[in-house]
Parts: structure tokens; sequence; C-alpha cells
């Protein structure tokens, strides 16, 4: 249920992204041949944008960084296990360490 609430949540924030970069680079490309929006429209516009993006970066940052300690704690796990079986393999043989 989490995941599809961050996948709702991430598509949103595509959307957003993606109109709101379109109306900078429209109003960048009506500056540059000389007409409207004003300046301050502008910048504001570009600052929500590159704040957008930023957040965006922050989120799949996390999302690795959670994913990642799930493997290790995987990994952790299958070693404890092969760490088990190879103790029982040597009980079953009858192997102690002192005669390796």
């Amino acid at each position: 249920m989490i995941k599809k609430k961050t996948d709702v949540w991430d598509i949103i924030l595509n959307i957003i992204l993606t109109l709101l970069a379109i109306l900078v680079i429209y109003w960048l490309i009506k500056l540059l041949l000389g007409g409207s929006p004003g300046l301050s429209e502008f910048n504001f516009s570009l600052i929500i944008l590159i704040t957008g993006f930023l957040i965006k970066i922050y989120r799949e940052t996390g999302e690795v960084k959670t994913g990642m300690r799930h493997s290790f704690i995987k990994i952790r796990d299958d070693m404890n296990l092969i760490r088990n079986d190879i103790n029982l393999i040597k009980n079953k043989l009858k192997i102690n360490k002192n005669n390796i």
C-alpha cells in the first residue's frame, strides 16, 4: 500500500516538473526574443523547478539507501545460515577445528 502512494507521489511530481520545465523553456525563448514575462517570474519558476528536481533526487537517494540497507541485512542473514550449515556439517562429520 505504501508503494502505491509513493508511485502516485512520483507521478504527480513528474507531471508538475515536466509542465514547469516546458513553461520555463517557453519563457526563456520569449525572453531571448524580447517578449514578456518579467525576469522575476522567470527566475521564480526556475528556482521552483530546481527545487523540485532536488526533492526528486533526494527521494530517489533515500529509496536507494533503504534498498542497500535491506540488501546488507539479507547478506548478513545468508552468511549466518551458511555458517550454521557448515557447523552442522562439521558436527555430522565429527570434524573439530583442531583437526584442520
